[in-house]
């Protein structure tokens, strides 16, 4: 007799739930037994492993992603751009707001948003809360903590993001094909993220 849907659908959000919070304590027990703060240093780094439930194709990429990211942050798409998909389907919902999706507009939105910052050595440090891949297709949810320096500033400044990436293989090799990004911040009341 064939089990009832919502049963595999509880399994699997168990499994998924199951998942979640072993990466999360994971990362937390490591943190306390190595002496490390639950904030990753803002000079540049990946703070945690890339969680095991990535395969050993991702956890190559995703440092080279970083510095992706690195230049990025120094005013030079280059290098993120040649690890994004150029297909119809790529979208960002980038952490200055408003949303791009198709290539073309993507990429304009990258250029755009890489000419707001200056050359200033900033570094990323990544803070992976979760990770997996099936078959072709990948997530990464993170925290992405730098200190940048903007156009018009004359100092670097603390920048804290909230990250999701997805990520597909195309030809073999990893490819951005989505990110949302927006500010790190605590909690707030409903209230306040109504629009007027």
């Amino acid at each position: 007799m064939k089990e009832p849907i919502w049963k595999s659908t509880l399994v699997a959000v168990g499994l998924l739930a199951a998942t979640l919070g072993f990466t999360i304590r994971q990362y937390g027990e490591e943190t306390k037994s190595s002496g490390l703060s639950d904030k990753p240093p803002v000079e540049g780094g990946t703070l945690m492993p890339v969680a095991t439930a990535c395969d050993s194709s991702l956890q190559v990429f995703l440092p080279q992603f970083e510095e992706g990211i690195n230049r990025f942050i120094n005013g030079d798409p280059t290098l993120w751009k040649q690890q994004a998909s150029q297909q119809d389907d790529v979208s960002i919902m980038g952490g200055w707001g408003a949303y791009e999706k198709g290539w073309k507009e993507v990429e304009q939105r990258y250029n755009w948003a890489a000419s707001r910052f200056r050359e200033s050595g900033a570094k990323v440090a990544v803070e992976y809360l979760s990770c997996n891949v099936s078959g072709d297709l990948a997530y990464t949810v993170s925290i992405e903590r730098s200190q940048v320096l903007l156009v018009g500033q004359d100092k670097q400044a603390p920048h804290a993001l909230r990250v999701t990436h997805l990520f597909r293989k195309e030809e073999g090799m990893w490819k951005l094909v989505h990110r949302h990004a927006d500010p790190l911040m605590d909690k707030t009341a409903p209230a306040t993220v109504l629009q007027k």
